[in-house]
């Protein structure tokens, strides 16, 4: 077929099938309009003239044979308005145009054999009038491809069938051999630091010592004036100042000089209390609660914070010691705890009403060990400021408490 018969069949083509199904050409206005005219003939006579495809496959193969870029196949996606480009020696950045519109190109999902590109924003496939379009693919340094795309000649694509039934599994491969054991991680960092268990039970008391040597003699003591003893049955012979007295001779308090005042008549020792108040236990300005719940349960901040903390069982200043070396101290009864008012209600005028030898103490109320009988969530307490000596009050609301221990 001579060139000259080759367009008159291209020109008559393209004027039969645009005569029957809309199709639509590009104008021929431009230099490569012979070439775009000449390539499209090619291609769309191959159904027309047999001796057509023998030129297109030539044509073909010495394109790919040269390394050019050649369009074998373009697909239109019309739910998801796309252009697939199907070919070979496809470059990098092509531009895509369909009758002078231009094509975004999807970057990450073409390849040297495929380009997918995006139809224009408003302009999706289903807007197209059906009939045939001039497909230009253009690579840098290079003459554009042309192909020639139906668009609305295909009915949008069909449902998905059914799937198809799971085949039978396979049988499983071998095992692989284990890798080598990984290099061990960094150490992690330390933990916080728990908080501190219970205290455990008492151990049992320990076998007694040998006994000592018995120490040097010591020197004879200076002549002191006659004793002639005590004569009361209960009374009793003790040293008070460096001297030799009868205990029903004392005043009723003594100051022992270690933080504890003694009561010569009731025949107990008192904790004296501090206004220092740095984290000691004897702190004047702290107060406690009998219990949370009821009379029943002595689980309040009285015994489980002040109490323990006398007798060594939580630590105040650091250690778990018993106060003043002593560990049975306990909370004063409500007899015990009114005796230490000094003058009774309502002749007291500075309060608080008790003997400046037991220090610093507050003009309020003070927690007595003796719960109200009639009630389980009372106990009796001391006020000090003399607005009344002995009261009931709620064992969870907050009071101050001071502790004593038996001496005889």
């Amino acid at each position: 077929m001579t060139t000259s018969e080759f367009s008159r069949a291209s020109t008559a083509a393209r004027d039969n099938r645009s005569a029957n199904s809309g199709v639509r050409y590009p104008a021929i206005g431009n230099p490569l309009s012979p070439f775009v005219a000449i390539c499209y003939g090619w291609l769309r006579l191959t159904s027309l003239v047999a001796g057509s495809m023998v030129v297109l496959a030539a044509a073909t193969l010495s394109a790919h044979a040269a390394g050019l870029p050649v369009v074998i196949s373009a697909t239109v996606d019309y739910t998801h308005n796309t252009l697939t480009i199907g070919g070979q020696n496809f470059g990098n950045s092509p531009a895509v145009t369909l009758d002078a519109l231009a094509f975004a190109t999807q970057t990450g999902a073409s390849t040297s054999s495929q380009i997918v590109a995006n139809f224009p924003s408003g302009r999706g496939p289903a807007s197209f009038t059906p009939g045939t379009y001039f497909l230009t693919v253009t690579f840098k340094n290079q003459l554009p491809t042309i192909f020639g795309v139906d668009i609305g000649a295909n009915g949008a694509a069909g449902p998905a069938g059914p799937a198809g039934s799971q085949g039978a599994t396979g049988s499983p491969g071998p095992v692989g051999p284990a890798g080598p054991l990984g290099l061990p991680g960094p150490v992690g960092p330390a933990g916080a630091t728990g908080g501190s268990g219970p205290v455990g039970p008492q151990g049992l008391q320990g076998p007694v010592g040998a006994t000592g040597a018995t120490g040097p003699q010591g020197l004879p003591g200076s002549g002191g004036a006659n004793f002639t003893g005590c004569t009361a049955k209960i009374d009793l012979a003790v040293i008070y100042q460096g001297a030799w007295t009868c205990r029903s001779a004392l005043p009723r308090y003594v100051d022992n000089g270690d933080g504890t005042v003694s009561d010569s008549k009731m025949g107990l020792m008192w904790e004296k209390q501090t206004s220092a108040c740095t984290g000691e236990i004897t702190c004047v300005n702290d107060t406690y609660t009998w219990s949370s719940t009821n009379t029943e349960q002595q689980d309040g901040s009285l015994y489980g914070t002040f109490l323990a903390g006398m007798n060594g069982l939580s630590p105040f200043s650091g250690s778990y010691t018993c106060f003043n070396g002593y560990c049975d101290w306990r909370i004063p009864t409500i007899n015990e705890l009114r005796s230490l008012v000094s003058v009774g209600f309502p002749n007291c005028t500075s309060p608080p009403c008790i003997d400046p030898i037991f220090g610093p103490t507050q003009a309020s109320n003070y927690w007595s060990s003796t719960p109200l009988p009639e009630s389980g969530d009372r106990a009796w307490e001391v006020d000090f400021s003399a607005m009344q000596t002995a009261e009931e009050h709620l064992v969870g609301d907050p009071r101050a408490a001071r502790a004593v221990r038996s001496i005889r």
